[in-house]
């Protein structure tokens, strides 16, 4: 094999095993443009707020979450590839898996974090990818309030050496026709002083506020 070709093989090979590369942010973006846009659009009456907030990548994003559709919906707000966190159990699907896994997506075990799913993260932050968590855990239906907060914004940002996170609240979308609001807040810098728990209420109501819920406490 000529040197050359060496070279084409080890890209192909970098490109397969790196789901955070050039070629997968092309991907995402002509997916988020041609797709999920357009779809949203004519599916709901959409309005997104606070686009001025969105800052500088890579960050941390939580958000609220209500459905399946929400990792689809935080990105036409962002107009951003976003690498999320999802638990393990989704993978278990290999259809699924294959086309969350090549969008990005990160498998935890929200229990016990394992040193693999730790390394994907570091690898998409590095990469300058914003890192994608719904803070509750899981999906909650309510309209009224947000259920337990989980500490995995906090222990991501922390992770990644204090990474500021974007508070984003999704509002309706209940039927087709329905008003589809997003609000992206004001992001929220990493306190090293306060501990996981004060920061993971701090997100959270800054969520709550956004998406027009009461924070169960």
């Amino acid at each position: 094999m000529s040197e050359e070709a060496k070279k084409i093989a080890e890209k192909k090979k970098i490109s397969k095993e790196n789901f955070y590369d050039d070629f997968h942010e092309l991907a995402h973006k002509c997916i988020i443009y041609s797709i999920l846009i357009p779809y949203y659009h004519l599916k709901y009456k959409v309005k997104i707020f606070g686009t001025e907030n969105i800052p500088k990548r890579p960050y941390i994003i939580a958000s609220n979450h209500f459905s399946y559709s929400d990792p689809t919906i935080l990105a036409i707000a962002l107009k951003e590839p976003i690498a999320y966190v999802a638990k393990q159990e989704l993978f278990d699907d290999k259809k699924l898996s294959g086309i969350i896994t090549f969008l990005g997506s990160i498998p935890i075990n929200r229990e016990k974090p394992g040193p693999s799913s730790l390394k994907r993260v570091r690898e998409a932050f590095n990469a300058g990818w914003p890192i994608g968590i719904f803070i509750e855990g899981t999906r909650n239906q309510s309209r009224e309030y947000m259920t337990k907060l989980e500490p995995g914004a906090a222990f991501i940002a922390k992770f990644c050496g204090g990474a500021q996170v974007l508070p984003m609240g999704i509002q309706g979308g209940e039927q087709p026709g329905s008003e589809l609001i997003v609000k992206i807040g004001q992001s929220i810098q990493f306190d090293e002083k306060l501990p996981l728990e004060e920061l993971t209420f701090k997100y959270g109501q800054a969520i709550a506020d956004l998406a027009d819920l009461k924070l169960q406490i």
